[in-house]
């Protein structure tokens, strides 16, 4: 006898009702990360569905490259996979919606040699319902809520935008971010608007923000003792030599910056955009050390110096981490993708 499940596209899979046989098949087609799978039973999407209240032949976005119909009964099934609560498949909607944006290049993001994850910035009251972890290893391991849902939209890339490795996503080496990469911003620790108040949203609102990461470097800042120090470092550090961000032509790159580092600049009288403007000032590398053979064409050059970015407002800054201001991280970004924020509709 056996059970029922669904997968890819939509359709009703005939399995044994075995864990580690529903595993076996789901990884022999490709429908999987590399790590087990929660079996997504028709009972389990129909009690999500239930749950969120929504057709599940809505379209909310194509997924390319393969130009999969991203319905929402889809996305379920790519939650459930990931282990995702019903509370948590807003996000995902929300997420998939913002990278389906023409804006964001997904097509591109899919099939590049570089490293490049669609990694989920959340603000706003869902990240307290959720337990979204916004603090100490907010990049880390150990949330349910950042691990499933950054993982769901992995699936989802994979099973219903075909992004296999080796063909189409050419990536040459990958990063661990390609699993899951999820966090939130510390709100209640930053003295400044948080990132979805920037992008147009109410502090009220809650919004995810899509963006095309490729790494993460971290920045040691446990020798500095002012925030001056810590903000010089941290923006000659963002312009390192070979940084994709400078040797692809800009992006809009990523500075996770902690609650002290953010308290420490506002108590200096810094705003996010003088902190901004300071990174963009100090950042980026002499023009001469560029070998003859390159494509300055595609460089952005002021003055002399090689930047990673077009101007101030490009450096996106996201207060999360844990308190204390030992360490930055800086994440290079993909150059020809805009981040792309949408709000998120909790269960009622």
């Amino acid at each position: 006898m056996s059970e029922k499940f669904r997968g890819y596209p939509a359709k009703v899979m005939e399995v044994e009702p075995s864990f580690d046989e529903v595993n076996r098949l789901f990884y022999e087609r490709g429908l999987t990360d590399g790590f087990p799978i929660v079996p997504p039973t028709q009972e389990k999407v129909r009690a999500y569905l239930d749950a969120l209240g929504r057709e599940p032949t809505e379209l909310v976005g194509v997924v390319v490259p393969a130009s999969g119909m991203a319905t929402v009964e889809k996305i379920v099934i790519n939650a459930i996979m990931a282990g995702c609560e019903p509370a948590h498949v807003p996000v995902v909607i929300a997420a998939t919606e913002a990278m389906c944006d023409p804006a964001f290049n997904l097509d591109a993001i899919q099939t590049t040699t570089n490293p490049a994850t669609v990694a989920l910035t959340v603000n706003g009251p869902i990240r307290k319902q959720l337990d979204i972890n916004c603090g100490r290893n907010c990049l880390g391991q150990g949330w349910k809520a950042n691990a499933t849902i950054g993982r769901a939209v992995r699936l989802i890339l994979n099973n219903i935008g075909g992004g296999k490795p080796g063909d189409p996503d050419k990536s040459m080496h990958g990063f661990p971010g390609k699993y899951s990469m999820c966090f939130g911003e510390d709100e209640e620790g930053s003295p400044w608007t948080p990132f979805h108040v920037d992008e147009g949203f109410r502090r009220e609102d809650s919004a995810v923000t899509v963006t095309a990461i490729n790494s993460t470097v971290n920045l040691g800042l446990s020798n500095f003792l002012d925030i001056d120090g810590m903000l010089r470092a941290t923006g000659y550090a963002i312009g390192y030599y070979g940084n994709p961000n400078s040797t692809s032509g800009g992006g809009r790159p990523v500075i996770a910056l902690t609650r002290g580092h953010a308290t420490m600049a506002a108590a200096a009288g810094m705003s996010k955009l003088q902190v901004k403007q300071l990174l963009f000032d100090l950042h980026g590398f002499p023009e001469a050390k560029l070998p003859p053979m390159v494509r300055k064409e595609r460089l952005i050059i002021y003055d002399g110096v090689v930047k990673s970015a077009r101007k101030p407002e490009d450096i996106l800054i996201v207060v999360c981490g844990g308190p204390e201001t030992y360490h930055a991280v800086y994440m290079p970004t993909f150059a020809a993708s805009a981040p792309q924020t949408r709000a998120i509709v909790p269960l009622a």
